[in-house]
């Protein structure tokens, strides 16, 4: 208790006298300028990262069908995408099907038209940023 008086008084004598005022006010603004930042760098990195047609553009591996090509040209928003299935994999000796393709890009998801293959019409894929970056489509395969 003795302590806290004592305290309480120093303080008191201090704020009378200016003796021990010490001006906080630009080492606060520094620590706020900072903390801004931080905060800013922090929001950025955390934030998602959104696909754009011309990421969708390339050459892709299907774990489904091993060794067979899997290729997308987007030219706007209109994707075309080129690739073969083997049985079940592209190789020597294998039978291989040529396929073509037409599908919409719109953000991070690809809207494509599988019916030429006995799939559905508008079967929805999307991008995912997570190492390593491809298509997710609704079966779990990632291209």
């Amino acid at each position: 208790m003795r302590v806290v008086l004592i305290l309480l008084s120093v303080v008191l004598i201090a704020k009378e006298s200016n003796a021990w005022v010490i001006d906080v006010a630009p080492r606060i603004k520094a620590f706020a300028g900072k903390a801004m930042c931080t905060g800013i760098a922090i929001s950025i990195c955390l934030s998602p990262v959104h696909a754009t047609a011309a990421e969708f553009a390339g050459s892709y591996s299907d774990p489904f069908h091993p060794s067979c090509s899997r290729e997308i040209q987007v030219n706007g928003n209109t994707a075309v995408l080129l690739g073969e299935d083997g049985n079940p994999e592209c190789g020597r000796g294998a039978t291989i099907k040529s396929w073509k393709l037409l599908g919409k890009v719109d953000g991070d998801s690809i809207f494509v038209d599988f019916s030429p293959k006995g799939g559905p019409a508008n079967l929805l894929g999307k991008w995912e940023n997570t190492s390593p970056p491809g298509i997710r489509w609704p079966d779990s395969n990632k291209w």
